[in-house]
């Protein structure tokens, strides 16, 4: 592969990447909270806890060979792409694995937890 390939192909990957790890951020961990005057509460970073290098998972990333006839140099725009699949892939997999549909994001410990417990309860009566 020549040379700028590799580098595309690098800062293509990179893009991914954290597009997936923003993506976690969002499905695991972060929401808006507002209080009872309308105020956002979660307003500042300290807030919210950022996904880091060691809450993301090792990411496969593999590129199909495409050109887009409207793009610069048949470039294609891909700034959503690794961003949307991820909170239904997560909920996806919780539903598979046991047998809760969760349809609230962030998916939090607490929040997954209660709807297990809700789902128990609910099976019991």
């Amino acid at each position: 592969m020549p040379s700028g390939d590799r580098a595309r192909a690098s800062t293509g990957r990179g893009q991914v990447e954290g597009g997936v790890t923003q993506a976690l951020g969002a499905t695991l961990f972060e929401e808006v909270v507002v209080d009872e005057r309308g105020a956002v509460t979660t307003a500042a970073f300290r807030r919210y806890h950022l996904p880091t290098y060691a809450d993301t998972p090792r990411t496969e990333v593999h590129f199909t060979p495409t050109r887009d006839a409207i793009g610069p140099l048949g470039a294609k725009s891909m700034s959503e792409s690794p961003f949307n699949p991820v909170a239904p892939a997560l909920a996806n997999a919780l539903r598979d694995a046991t047998g809760v549909r969760f349809t609230q994001l962030p998916l939090t410990r607490d929040r997954v937890w209660l709807g297990l417990r809700d789902h128990a309860v609910a099976r019991e009566v």
